[in-house]
């Protein structure tokens, strides 16, 4: 199919070359021209093994990084130390703030507690 396409495009080519030869443009001018002339077929094979191999190579460098990280250990006797440096930090501060919310939690309780030990005997009078 491609072959089929590249030899109608290089007779269309020629045919194009021919016209603009008949008409007097030739390649040796000194004018220059807004359309550059036709170019040939192998010009254009090679441009599309160009960017079909463009193309692969990107998904190729895509494969191979994530082969890579695949295959690169994500926990080594190196990295294991800091990591859990960080979990137990960052553990400990979550900590802490849990027990601060719990002691305001435990102060306000004790001030309506205490409030409500008061106003206690005037409820149960009128109960």
């Amino acid at each position: 199919r491609v072959q089929q396409m590249e030899a109608e495009l290089s007779h269309q080519l020629s045919a194009l070359r021919a016209e603009i030869e008949e008409n007097g443009f030739s390649h040796g001018a000194g004018k220059s021209y807004s359309v550059p002339p036709p170019k040939d077929v192998s010009f254009f094979r090679v441009e599309r093994e160009h960017t079909l191999r463009r193309g692969l190579q990107s998904q190729a460098d895509v494969m191979q990084r994530e082969l890579e990280s695949c295959l690169s250990l994500e926990y080594t006797p190196d990295s294991l130390p800091p990591l859990l440096h960080q979990f137990y930090t960052d553990r400990s501060y979550h900590l802490a703030q849990i027990k601060y919310l719990l002691m305001l939690r435990w102060r306000r309780f004790c001030r309506h507690t205490s409030v409500i030990e008061k106003l206690y005997p005037h409820y149960k009078v009128t109960a």
